[in-house]
């Protein structure tokens, strides 16, 4: 597709039509090419001697030009005045000034009316031809909707063209949206049926959308909007209609479906003409979004410093994997009623090979966020499986992030992972942060719902942090919760403080749900926690985290004291 050939729809590609000045230019311009070719072939013929020579069948280059620029009518008046020119004012032979007879010249123009004839038809199917191949590669056949391909080509197109005429129509933008949960539909429902989820939602964006624009099916589960806007305001305002459009529920044979919509966006800067660059600041801006657990961000500049600093961080932590620079620590829990050690929270920690220790701050809530998180949070697993097996270690806490909460490979198969160790699934605890449960609070019951039915107890991590945390305990499968630091650090001196940490005590209690506190760091934080009836406590009064030898040796002590000193 070229840059003249652009008309937009909402759905379906009919070309992209940006200028009739272009098209009148480029027909002026081919006109002029061939009148000139007409003019220089008759010169040619009869500098050369005349028509009774071999040179006369150059005159047929225009009409074939012709033939390959225009249709059959534009070809045959071609034919006809190339016939002319070489007609009954060419000499047969100049030289002898031999002029050719009526039926020499009629004939010529007959010849060539059948070649013109001919040439526009073959033209034509070759055309229809590269028309049939371009819909067969540039067209997604499930949906319909223009492809990869064609959006390379037609932002190709678009770009070179729109560098001159900027203000004319507007400045070029594209949106990037990604059905979040589509693989969800494709391993319940079937292919077939998330095609179905991508179309209706290119319909309904389509539907809702008022300015012209394109629809593209970038991947499976991408779709790509292209359209002009005067501001990034107005980008933003197209984005709240796909966000609508997102919202509405779909029926999708006879079962009612809506995935979860993130967007990223790009307003197209100044001499930009790389449709590959376009694309890939729509997916940094949406990786942005899905970074800050929203709906829609549109291009920052500071984001390719954030994108570069995840490109080195996944091959740092792919390099640390490889070469064994992680390691599990253990920070004990204990039962506030008997003193004793009851297990321990499995805590990642990753030393560089020089030694240093990069610390968790720095690189986990980035890693959550990348695919990365899978085959690190595997490692915890497999490693808090072997100590526990190795080292005859009590039941050990490991956290999941809503990427994992979400991945079901990972949920269904983690009996199955344990019990290759010989590890009973009772001896793990798995602990959610309520952000795991907002994201998809349907998706995290079935997921809880099915670690639980495997052996695994569930416990909500950082209680309280969240305003809706209150809201899950009664309908989810958990077996515990922990309260959050937050709570414990001004116990001392706030009363209100006091009083919350004991409501939360009291309504987990009330549900049956176990208690562990974190954060208590003081004598009178244990006293006050433990006065208030929570069940295990964790925090540095006790033992701050520690390697596995540490651990091993710390959990034979005898008392809390020795362990304190």
């Amino acid at each position: 597709m070229n840059a003249d050939s652009f008309a937009v729809t909402p759905l379906g590609r009919e070309g992209l039509d940006f200028s009739g000045r272009d098209r009148m230019l480029r027909t002026v311009s081919r006109v002029l090419v061939v009148a000139a070719s007409l003019a220089i072939g008759a010169s040619i013929v009869y500098a050369t001697g005349g028509t009774g020579y071999a040179y006369p069948y150059i005159i047929l280059l225009p009409v074939i030009l012709t033939a390959a620029w225009f249709g059959l009518v534009p070809t045959v008046l071609s034919a006809v005045i190339a016939g002319l020119l070489l007609g009954p004012y060419m000499p047969q032979d100049v030289e002898r000034g031999l002029m050719q007879s009526p039926q020499n010249w009629l004939a010529r123009i007959s010849f060539f009316i059948l070649i013109a004839v001919f040439t526009s038809w073959l033209f034509h199917s070759l055309r229809l031809s590269t028309q049939r191949h371009l819909r067969d590669i540039q067209v997604d056949r499930e949906t319909g909707l223009p492809n990869q391909a064609a959006l390379k080509d037609d932002l190709h197109s678009v770009l070179s063209a729109a560098r001159s005429r900027r203000g004319v129509r507007g400045t070029p933008a594209v949106i990037l949206v990604r059905l979040q949960d589509l693989w969800e539909v494709m391993e319940a429902m079937g292919a077939k049926t998330a095609d179905k989820v991508v179309r209706n939602l290119a319909d309904q964006i389509g539907a809702a959308v008022s300015r012209e624009h394109h629809i593209y099916r970038f991947s499976t589960s991408e779709l790509l909007l292209f359209f002009f806007v005067a501001s990034q305001e107005e980008v933003d305002s197209v984005a709240n209609a796909v966000r609508s459009a997102g919202e509405h529920e779909a029926e999708i044979d006879g079962i009612p479906l809506r995935v979860q919509l993130v967007a990223g966006s790009y307003l197209v800067e100044k001499g930009v003409v790389a449709p590959d660059f376009v694309v890939n600041r729509a997916r940094t801006a949406l990786y942005a979004a899905i970074d800050s657990s929203g709906f829609y961000r549109s291009y920052d500049p500071m984001f390719d410093q954030k994108t570069a600093e995840r490109v080195r961080l996944i091959s740092s932590v792919r390099k640390g994997l490889r070469e064994n620079e992680f390691s599990l620590f253990y920070q004990p829990k204990i039962c506030l009623k008997s003193g004793r050690h009851t297990g321990g929270e499995g805590l990642l920690r990753w030393f560089n090979s020089d030694g240093s220790m990069v610390l968790p701050g720095l690189f986990m809530p980035k890693l959550e966020n990348t695919t990365l998180i899978d085959p690190v949070t595997r490692f915890v697993i497999r490693k808090a499986c072997e100590d526990v097996k190795q080292h005859d270690l009590l039941r050990v806490s490991i956290n999941f992030s809503a990427k994992n909460l979400m991945d079901n490979a990972l949920v269904q198969s983690l009996g199955r992972i344990v019990s290759l160790y010989g590890v009973e699934p009772e001896k793990l605890e798995i602990e959610i942060t309520e952000g795991a449960l907002i994201r998809d609070p349907a998706h995290a019951k079935m997921a809880i719902e099915s670690l639980r039915n495997q052996g695994f107890l569930v416990s909500l991590d950082d209680f309280g942090t969240g305003y809706s945390s209150f809201q899950y305990l009664a309908h989810l499968p958990l077996s515990g919760l922990k309260i959050d630091r937050a709570f414990v650090s001004s116990l001392n001196e706030s009363s209100h403080a006091r009083t919350v940490l004991s409501s939360m005590i009291k309504m987990a209690h009330s549900l049956n749900l176990h208690v562990t506190v974190e954060g208590v760091e003081t004598e009178e934080q244990h006293q006050i926690v433990s006065n208030y009836g929570a069940d295990t406590a964790q925090g540095f009064y006790y033992a701050k985290p520690l390697p596995v030898p540490d651990y091993v040796n710390w959990k034979c002590g005898l008392n809390l004291d020795a362990v304190r000193s």
